[in-house]
């Protein structure tokens, strides 16, 4: 079950609704197409806020009014939402490039939970949302292993230079 101690990179059940229209991030697809990474704005039972991605889609929509505020169960992945980088362009009008939390904390008046929750059931909504085949986690050890090799090797070179000088 989803609650407040939900941390990050675990499953959850998430009882609420969806209370909004999507948000929808420009993200190239498995094949460089073009196109939206889709968020739902979903209310918890606990009344707690949170940003679920749906899937991906070519083409922006609007929910039907009859899917809106009635109860569904999802079940997700939490993970933290994608950083803007340097190359990133800033979020306009028409393209959102990047999850701007503050921003989205505005516009629904409240705060939002600060992990995304990656969907891995089938939200029925009519519309052909693609998902990744699976989700990817972070693996950062063959980085973490080459940094601290490197550091050791340069760390004995420069040792075996100080004592050959004395």
């Amino acid at each position: 079950m989803f609650s407040k101690k939900s941390e990050l990179f675990s499953k959850v059940i998430i009882q609420g609704k969806i209370i909004n229209q999507p948000e929808f991030v420009y993200s190239l697809g498995e094949r460089g197409q073009y196109g939206f990474d889709v968020y739902l704005p979903f209310e918890t039972i606990g009344r707690k806020l949170l940003l679920i991605r749906a899937g991906w889609t070519k083409e922006k929509f609007n929910l039907e009014t009859n899917f809106l505020n009635t109860d569904k169960i999802i079940h997700a992945i939490l993970l933290k939402p994608k950083r803007k980088n340097l190359f990133t362009p800033d979020n306009s009008n028409e393209l959102t490039f990047y999850i701007d939390l503050l921003s989205l904390e505005k516009k629904y008046s409240r705060k939002l939970y600060p992990l995304i929750a990656e969907s891995t059931s089938d939200i029925k909504m009519g519309y052909n949302l693609k998902k990744p085949e699976k989700i990817v986690l972070p693996n950062n050890h063959l980085q973490y292993a080459l940094t601290w090799y490197s550091l050791c090797f340069v760390i004995i070179i420069a040792f075996l230079i100080y004592k050959k000088k004395i």
